[in-house]
């Protein structure tokens, strides 16, 4: 009876047909026009583009998806514990983001003279932006810092290069570009502090890149446009402060418990209502 019964299930899956709310089946299993909506909106797919050829192309690379997906379960990869732990991971930091917008959604706008404080503070972000051409070196972020500490002496690219050479740690030579609105103040206060030719070393993707200033572009901008990037950046600031005391608040009322060894070090401030198991 069990057995029919399982029979049953997977051919009633295997009959579905694409109706209604399913654009289409794959093996049985669904496409919604829920989600190929959310797949079109991913695309940003402009106005101008035609719609419906977008949205088939879309599908198919839906369908693609799916069959891959229905191929790794087959497999077993959705099984191992590797699997199990990153999609524990994304949802965690999927739902950490959406309930972030959401209540992105119902701050209170900050006003013009709040506005207006945040533009006078942060010069380099608008009336002082600049784009920063550099000429880099790039090497791989190295298990043990230490090991690059002999870099402390390299006051050029080229005393860079010759100390990784020298240390035999691979590295390429690049160049790049930097918007001054996206450093922080303090960092780049000490940036524009250095000589001339004293490289600065900021983290990228996995990799370190040394960098020496070879050009710098100014970026006009309008007051208006000023105001609404100080918007964004104000709002930002705000849900990130949010998000802290949040975390503040919700480590106060939980029960954290600790096995053995994996407390915070000494000297560290545990969680409130942290307890060692």
């Amino acid at each position: 009876m069990l057995a029919m019964t399982a029979l049953s299930l997977v051919t009633a899956a295997c009959d579905r047909k694409a109706t209604g709310q399913s654009v289409a089946v794959v093996n049985g299993e669904e496409i919604s026009a829920g989600e190929l909506n959310g797949e079109l909106q991913r695309a940003n797919v402009p106005p101008s583009a035609d719609q419906k050829l977008a949205r088939q192309q879309l599908l198919q690379g839906l369908i693609d998806r799916r069959l891959l997906a229905q191929e790794a379960r087959k497999n077993g990869v959705d099984k191992s514990p590797e699997f199990l732990s990153r999609q524990r991971l994304m949802n965690d930091e999927l739902l950490i983001a959406m309930n972030a917008e959401r209540q992105a959604g119902s701050q209170k706008l900050p006003d013009q003279a709040a506005v207006d404080a945040f533009i006078a503070e942060n010069p380099n972000a608008f009336g002082q932006r600049q784009i920063l051409a550099l000429q880099q070196i790039a090497l791989d972020a190295p298990s043990d810092p230490k090991v690059l500490a002999p870099l402390a002496d390299a006051h050029s690219l080229d005393a860079v290069a010759a100390t990784l050479t020298r240390l035999k740690i691979p590295f390429t030579r690049t160049s790049g570009r930097l918007d001054t609105a996206s450093v922080p103040p303090e960092a780049l206060k000490r940036i524009f502090a250095l000589p001339p030719t004293e490289p600065f070393v900021l983290p990228a993707n996995g990799k370190l890149f040394a960098n020496v200033i070879v050009a710098r572009e100014p970026v006009t901008m309008s007051q208006e446009d000023m105001r609404k990037a100080a918007m964004g950046a104000l709002r930002q600031q705000n849900t990130r402060t949010g998000l802290t005391d949040e975390v503040k608040q919700l480590r106060s009322k939980a029960k954290i418990e600790y096995q053995a060894g994996y407390a915070p070090a000494a000297g560290a401030t545990p969680a409130a209502g942290a307890t060692k198991k």
